[in-house]
C-alpha cells in the first residue's frame, strides 16, 4: 500500500520585470535542505544556484528560471521563503561606520531586526525603456543580465564594482537586437566581435544611454533603523540585495 501524500497549497506571484503571473507551491523539506546546504557553504554563487533550483522545483519547471533578471530571482525567492517558512526574517546588522556608540567597548556592535518579507519591495518605477534610440534611425533593444552573467563578470562572490572590460562584455551579452530604418538584426545571429564593434562605435552620449539602462535596474530594498542595544545611538539604513537579508 502506497504511503499517503501530503497536499500543498499553491500561490500566485507577479514577476516584477515582466508582469507575468506565475503559480508556485511552498518549498518542502528537500528544498529547505538545499537552502541550508547553500547557506553553510557560503558565498553568492552557492546561494544563487540554490535559489534557482528551489524556484524551478516549486514552479514544477513551468518557469524559465535561467531567464529571470537578478532582482526577479531574489524577489521570487523571498516571497517563496515567506510562504514556506514564515513571513518574518531575523536580520543581524553590524554597526555602521558612521555610528559612534557612547560605550564603544561594552556595545555588542550588532543590531537584530525583524523584517516582514511583505515589506521588502522592488521599485520598478524607475526602470529605463529597454528600447534605446541611438540615432534617429538606429536603436538597440536590451535585456537584463541573467544571474549567471552577473556572477561570471563580477566574480564568483561578486565585487560590487564590475571592471570596465566586463561592463562591455555584459552589454554585449544583454543585446537582444539592433535595428535601423530597414531591418532588425538579432544578436544571436551575429558574433560577439560584431556586437562589440557596434558598441565601440558609439560616442560617449550614446553609450551612456545603454549604461543608464543597467544603472536603473532595481534591487530588493528595505529601509530600517540600526539601533545600538546598549546605548541610544541609531541611524537609518537601506538594506539592498538578497545578501542583506540572509547575511
Amino acid at each position: 500500500m502506497a504511503l499517503p501524500k501530503v497536499s500543498t497549497p499553491t500561490y500566485e506571484l507577479t514577476i516584477p520585470s515582466t508582469g507575468e503571473t506565475v503559480t508556485y507551491r511552498p518549498f518542502l523539506v528537500k528544498e529547505e535542505k538545499t537552502l541550508l546546504m547553500a547557506m553553510e557553504a557560503g558565498g553568492t554563487a552557492a546561494m544563487s544556484n540554490a535559489m534557482r533550483d528551489i524556484i524551478s522545483s516549486c514552479t514544477e519547471g513551468n518557469l524559465k528560471v535561467k531567464n529571470l533578471a537578478p532582482f526577479d530571482l531574489e524577489y521570487f525567492f523571498l516571497q517563496l521563503r515567506g510562504r514556506s517558512i514564515g513571513d518574518v526574517i531575523d536580520v543581524r546588522i553590524k554597526k555602521p561606520e558612521n555610528v559612534d556608540c557612547k560605550e564603544e567597548e561594552n556595545c555588542t556592535q550588532i543590531c537584530e531586526i525583524k523584517i516582514n518579507i511583505d515589506e521588502i519591495t522592488v521599485d520598478t518605477s524607475k526602470i529605463s525603456d529597454p528600447k534605446i534610440e541611438i540615432t534617429d534611425t538606429i536603436g538597440v533593444k536590451m535585456k537584463y543580465p541573467q544571474m549567471e552573467t552577473v556572477q561570471k563578470l563580477a566574480g564568483v562572490d561578486g565585487e560590487e564594482d564590475i571592471k570596465t572590460d566586463n561592463i562591455f562584455k555584459m552589454i554585449n551579452e544583454c543585446i537582444e537586437y539592433i535595428w535601423d530604418d530597414e531591418e532588425i538584426f538579432k544578436a544571436k545571429d551575429h558574433s560577439k566581435k560584431e556586437l562589440n564593434d557596434f558598441i565601440e562605435s558609439l560616442n560617449t552620449k550614446q553609450f551612456n544611454k545603454i549604461r543608464e539602462f543597467f544603472e536603473s535596474m532595481p534591487r530588493l530594498s528595505k529601509e530600517v533603523t540600526w539601533e545600538c542595544p546598549k546605548c541610544d545611538k541609531s541611524t537609518p539604513l537601506v538594506l539592498q540585495g538578497i545578501d542583506s537579508f540572509f547575511g
